[in-house]
């Protein structure tokens, strides 16, 4: 039971995800000409959209993005899993609110590439 509020996190953190999302897709051009000057030349955002995983890099086929989303499913199965297992050990709090963060993040993800084909990024990094 006293796991729960993690799990309600990751959930949370899936909403803003989306809906922050949703208002740059809706808002902000692609590339360069819709950027978002957030500290002078050192910080800007843009909205791009990223295809394959980490700064783009891709498998190259069809079968490499079935198995990109086979990994991505499996590894948010396992943050979850090891979520639950960590709260019902009393693992310290901090431990806990952070992997909820990131099994938000890679929920958000997931359902990206699911219902777009890619990820929707703000960062040309």
């Amino acid at each position: 039971m006293k796991y729960y509020k993690y799990f309600f996190l990751a959930l949370a953190v899936i909403v803003l995800d989306q809906a922050v999302k949703l208002f740059v897709h809706f808002n902000m051009e692609l590339g360069a000409n819709g950027q978002i000057t957030v500290f002078g030349d050192w910080f800007k955002l843009y909205y791009t959209l990223n295809p394959g995983m980490a700064f783009g890099m891709q498998f190259g086929s069809e079968f490499g993005k079935l198995g990109l989303s086979l990994f991505r499913l499996v590894a948010m199965f396992f943050i979850a899993y090891y979520l639950y297992r960590l709260a019902k050990d009393d693992t310290h709090p901090g431990v806990l609110w952070s992997l909820a963060l990131i099994l938000g993040g890679a929920m958000g993800n997931v359902l990206d590439s699911t219902f777009y084909g890619v990820l929707l990024d703000n960062a040309p990094y």
